[in-house]
């Protein structure tokens, strides 16, 4: 429990300035953020390891590194003001000049030259891919500062008196601190790119059920419903039946077009009731449903049509609405492997028939029997 307030806290720093951007900027923005705390973090003990150095010599240099550390607080809060080219500038500008002057004071063998290795993957996170020179640029900075310090006697020899053993717990410092800067900074990304992957999974799944979704009905639309035919259709027999509310435009006259679609939307739900997991229900356009009932024979598919037509009947009756609302349903039977445009239309011919019968009636008829007549 006593973590989730700090974690919290944590959270809300990293993510200061970051509403409002788009996701490439916003990672920028908490990388940064990260960078920032991390390092300030890390640096801080450092300045009473250098105070101690060679006091009282080494307290400039002391407090020129606790400042780089308030400054880094300080570029947390620039990104908060959205500020965020100069918190980036800052940022990295600051400990190439630190780290510069304390390897002067100390000389390379302390390994104060060492973090700013870190600092062109550094700077290729904390500006955004846009400001990609900023990030070259300051990138080079560093390695030309690098180099500098390499090749000019005035690193070789320390300017503080320190013994060997401080120079020696220096350097595995130094190098301990490029590997936390780099182990955090490989952490973040894996973390955020997990997270970005995770969240278009999300979406992508989201808007694949909604392009296969009737938004009103929340049954199956024809692009939903079509693999699911084709895959009936190869697996053995299967019936179709096309289910058509009757009367459905005198609803819509009389008691208007939000009525229509709470009908229309309860209409499927009896239907889905109805049918049970026998079978699949679907929007086919306006008031019509088509019904895939795989592996069923004609007399069982025209059954569960007639039960369905006897809950829609028995629900919606006249009692409940100022319109009855009835449905009239053509089922159409196919041996395996027959094509479904041939069975949907031999349960489209089926339903025109019901209608032309008097209506709130299920016709049925198999697509080889219909075809010898």
């Amino acid at each position: 429990m006593g973590r989730r307030p700090f974690r919290r806290a944590l959270e809300i720093i990293v993510n200061s300035g970051v509403s409002g951007l788009d996701p490439v900027d916003a990672r920028s923005v908490m990388g940064a953020n990260r960078f920032f705390l991390m390092s300030a973090a890390v640096c801080l003990p450092w300045t009473i390891v250098i105070a101690a150095a060679d006091p009282p010599l080494t307290l400039v240099p002391a407090l020129t590194h606790l400042a780089m550390v308030c400054g880094w607080v300080v570029c947390v809060d620039l990104n908060r003001r959205r500020r965020y080219r100069a918190a980036a500038l800052i940022g990295l500008m600051w400990p190439i000049v630190q780290f510069a002057y304390l390897s002067w004071m100390f000389s390379n063998e302390s390994g104060f030259p060492l973090p700013m290795l870190t600092v062109g993957a550094l700077a290729f996170l904390v500006f955004p891919p846009d400001e990609w020179r900023s990030g070259a640029g300051v990138t080079a900075l560093a390695a030309g500062v690098l180099v500098a310090m390499y090749l000019s006697e005035s690193f070789d020899e320390p300017e503080a008196a320190v013994s060997d053993r401080w120079m020696d717990l220096t350097s595995v410092g130094n190098v301990l601190l490029v590997a936390i800067i780099v182990s955090v900074l490989a952490l973040f990304n894996n973390q955020y790119f997990v997270r970005e992957r995770r969240r278009n999974d999300a979406l992508l799944g989201e808007a694949q059920v909604a392009a296969r979704t009737d938004a009103l009905t929340e049954v199956y639309n024809r692009r939903g419903i079509t693999p699911l035919l084709s895959d009936a259709a190869r697996s053995g027999e299967y019936a179709l039946a096309l289910a058509d509310l009757d009367r459905f435009k005198r609803i819509n006259d009389r008691l208007g077009h939000g009525a229509g679609d709470v009908v229309l939307s309860n209409v499927a739900r009896t239907l889905v009731h109805a049918v049970g997991a026998r079978g699949t229900v679907a929007r086919w356009g306006g008031e019509e449903f088509l019904v895939l009932l795989p592996g069923m024979s004609l007399d069982e598919a025209v059954a569960v049509m007639e039960r369905a037509r006897r809950a829609m009947e028995e629900e919606y009756g006249a009692t409940a609405l100022v319109e009855p609302v009835t449905i009239s349903a053509g089922v159409a039977h196919a041996r395996r492997h027959t094509s479904k445009e041939e069975t949907l239309r031999l349960a489209d011919a089926k339903l025109y028939e019901a209608k032309a019968s008097g209506r709130n009636l299920v016709v049925g008829a198999s697509v080889a029997v219909a075809a010898l007549e």
